[in-house]
Parts: structure tokens; sequence; C-alpha cells
């Protein structure tokens, strides 16, 4: 199998059988990428996102990666895709993992069983066993130190009652048929054989049949062994929507989330579901912006209210054209102080002659209309570092056609997102990077606020 290693809109490469990868690829996405809204896609995918696969772009027998990270293996080639931020950076692949997994600690969606000690143990194995590896590990963990035995909703006939009568099946199948000491009862056994635990064995199996490792491969046959008493059914999704965790089965949430996000990239399709292909494919823009959302509300949740994705309020008076910031932020100890936080995923260059600084127009466009609407005099648009060296903030004033009294601010930063010297020191960075921008918009605001009065 031929191992290759590229970056978001980097350099062609070649493959062995573009019609069998293609067809693959646009049924991973029809599956799960053509709904997302237009908002979400990146804007270099302005093409008909129904008909063509946003994945790698093709021509000929080559191709090329857009704005998806992850791996894509097939039974020719295992395709390997990194951000674009390390492009320039020369940076070893060990190091690119562990700032991807780090990143996915504070992610809400991702979420991966990450440590310095079990990836450093893991050097020689490419990106989709390492994955395979960590979920396994997890999988394992938590079912066998904690098994979870749930309530199952039950429909049964019974002599005796249980739980609730059901009157409508009792008079259709039971009174119809002349069978009145038959009673229809619903009620809730609490069981061992439940959805959570049938998903869980039906992703392990799904695993077995991708891995290779000899370690990851046994950790994936002892979980089934352990579920053994729990009946095998093909599993969606869905299945794990609703499942009620009690707070002493808490590290099920992450077991829940790399189950669902195994399913969600499984193409349920007769042509490819037993076949070599399998992938685990994620937007860039969405791990940026769900870092930045996690990371606020662990570390600044205790000054802010962080909002993520609000999405209340409509552009015009006749309810059209939806609004949905990435963040919203209101102070805790003054309300009137507020913040919308816009995440671009994007290398604004060399812009020091630039008067824009890299800011596109039509971003300005949507944030300033998005602040007068909200009433919000604060815009932070945040940015990932180039390079280690942090590059100024750059601001700009907004005043409105109406009054002189409303102004809006918006400032364009670079925050520290990675580093050639490792991930280890990105948060403390980070957070005296967002702290000091927070305090500037907060004491910016009392200072206009005070003015006013005057």
């Amino acid at each position: 199998m031929k191992r290759i290693s590229s970056f978001e809109f980097g350099q062609s490469f070649g493959i062995t059988s573009r019609k069998e990868l293609e067809g693959y690829l646009h049924a991973v996405w029809n599956a799960h990428y053509n709904y997302e809204e237009e908002s979400a896609i990146s804007e270099n995918i302005t093409e008909n996102i129904q008909s063509r696969q946003g994945i790698l772009r093709f021509d000929g027998n080559t191709a090329r990666a857009r704005n998806f990270i992850g791996f894509i293996q097939s039974e020719h080639e295992s395709i390997e895709i990194y951000p674009k931020i390390f492009r320039e950076a020369n940076m070893e692949k060990s190091m690119m993992l562990k700032h991807l997994f780090y990143w996915f600690d504070y992610c809400r969606k991702w979420k991966f069983p990450f440590t310095d000690v079990n990836l450093s143990n893991l050097q020689d194995i490419d990106l989709p066993e390492l994955i395979l590896n960590l979920i396994a590990n997890q999988l394992y963990e938590v079912i066998s130190t904690n098994p979870i035995s749930l309530y199952q909703d039950m429909e049964e006939a019974m002599l005796k009652p249980k739980g609730s009568l059901n009157f409508t099946r009792y008079i259709s199948n039971s009174m119809a048929n002349g069978n009145f000491h038959v009673l229809e009862c619903d009620h809730q056994p609490m069981e061992y054989d439940n959805r959570l635990n049938r998903t869980i064995k039906y992703v392990a199996r799904l695993l077995l049949s991708k891995s290779r490792f000899p370690e990851t491969r046994q950790k994936l046959e002892d979980i089934i062994f352990i579920l053994d008493e729990v009946e095998d059914q093909v599993c969606r999704s869905s299945f794990l929507d609703h499942v009620p965790i009690s707070p002493f089965y808490q590290e099920y949430q992450t077991t829940i989330g790399l189950c669902r996000m195994v399913l969600e990239q499984h193409v349920y399709n007769h042509h490819y579901e037993d076949s070599k292909h399998w992938s685990l494919l994620l937007p860039m823009e969405y791990v940026f912006e769900d870092f930045i959302a996690g990371f606020l509300e662990r570390h600044f949740s205790a000054d802010w209210e962080v909002k993520y994705q609000k999405s209340d309020m409509f552009l015009t008076d006749e309810r059209v054209f939806q609004m949905q910031h990435d963040i919203f932020l209101v102070s805790k100890k003054d309300n009137s102080i507020k913040i919308i936080v816009d995440t671009k995923y994007k290398l604004r260059g060399n812009f020091k002659d630039d008067k824009k600084k890299g800011i596109a127009q039509s971003d300005l466009y949507q944030m300033t209309s998005y602040a007068f609407r909200r009433g919000c005099c604060n815009v932070l648009l945040l940015y990932p570092n180039q390079s280690d060296e942090i590059k100024e903030d750059n601001g700009f004033h907004i005043s409105s056609g109406l009054d002189d009294k409303h102004k809006i601010k918006v400032v364009a930063a670079e925050i520290p997102f990675w580093s050639r010297s490792g991930y280890q020191h990105i948060d403390s960075m980070l957070h005296t990077s967002l702290a000091t921008l927070l305090a500037n918009f907060s004491a910016s605001q009392t200072l206009n606020t005070f003015s006013q009065h005057r």
C-alpha cells in the first residue's frame, strides 16, 4: 500500500484508481457533508455541493487535498492530510499529531483520550492506526472498568401487570382476539443488553475489520468478548441520540462521542461497507472554531458567558437571513459588555503594506451587520498564527451613519494555535493573549460609556 502525506491545499499527488476513490468520496460526501450549511463550507468550495464532493480535487490521475484533514484509506493508498498551517513549518509528523490531539481535547464534537504517554508509545504507526488504537483503548478501559446497564423501553404482553398498561394495544391485540387476560404492558427494565452497548460492540467490529496493528486488534477482540451477552446489531449514529447517562457514568460521554464520530464517517452502502475503503475527515474550520469555543468555556467561563453558535436572531424584521455567530460573549460582571467572536481559519499572509490587514471585505461586512443588528459594539476576528512570531493586533472603527454615538470596534488578532517547539506552552500563551484582548474590549467600552454620560 502506498502511503501519501499531504496538506490542505498542498501539492498534488498521484493515485492508482481515480474512478474507485472518487466514487467512494462521492458516497462519503453525499452521506455526510452536503447537508452542511453553506456558511460552514470553506469559501474555496463554491461549486454545487449537492453533486461535487469537496474532499479531494481530481485532475487526471492526480489529486489535491482541500479543506479537510484526516485520512482516506483505500486498497491502493493510505492518504494522510494535515493542516495547512504546518505546510511551511518543517515539523515532524509526531509533532503535528500531538498538536491535533491537543486541539481535539478542547473540541466538543471530537474528543480523544490523549496524553503524551500513549502517543510516545506509538511512534511507528500511521495516522489511521493511531486513531484506531486510541479509540480501542478508550472503549476497552470504559467497558472493562465500569460496565453500564440502562433502562430500556419494552412493550410486552404479560399475564401480570408490570409498568403501565397500554390500552390502545390491549384493545387491538388482546380484547379484539378474546384474550382479556393478556395485558399489554410498557415497562423499563434495567438491561446490560442496551442500545449503547450494542453500538459500542458494533463499532468495535467495524474497527476490527480495518485495523492491522496487533495490539489494537487484541483490544477490539477483548471488547467484543466482554460484550458477548449483548446482541449484535447494525447501528447508526442516531442510536446514540438521547442516551440517558447518569453522573456516575460520565466517562461514557467521551465514548459516545468517539462512537458517533466513527459511525458518522462510515458509509452505509452495499458497495463500500465491506470494502477496504474507510476514512476519517474533519473540516479544519470546525476544528479551529470548536477549539476556541472550548478553550474560552474552560478557562473564561467564570467571567464570561460563552454562547456557541448563537443563532436566535434574524438580520431583518421579517425574520429572514438568520444570523449565526461562531461565539458570543457576555460579561458576567457587566452584561452590557458583549463581544461577537468570529474564528477565521485563514492565513492572512504578509499584510504589512495592506491597509485591510489581510481581512476579507466580505467578513467585515458580515460582522458589521451582525453587530449593528445585535446592538453589540465589539467584534473580535481570530486567526491562527502563521509562525512562532505572533503578529500584533489590528484595529478598525466603524461609525454609524445614523448618529455619532454608536461606533463598532473591530479587532483582528492572531492567536497562538501551534508552535514549532511543541503544544505544551500553547495553553499559557493563548490564555494570556485572549485575556488581554477581552480586557481591552472591556476597558474600551467602559471608557466610552463614561464619556457618553459626561
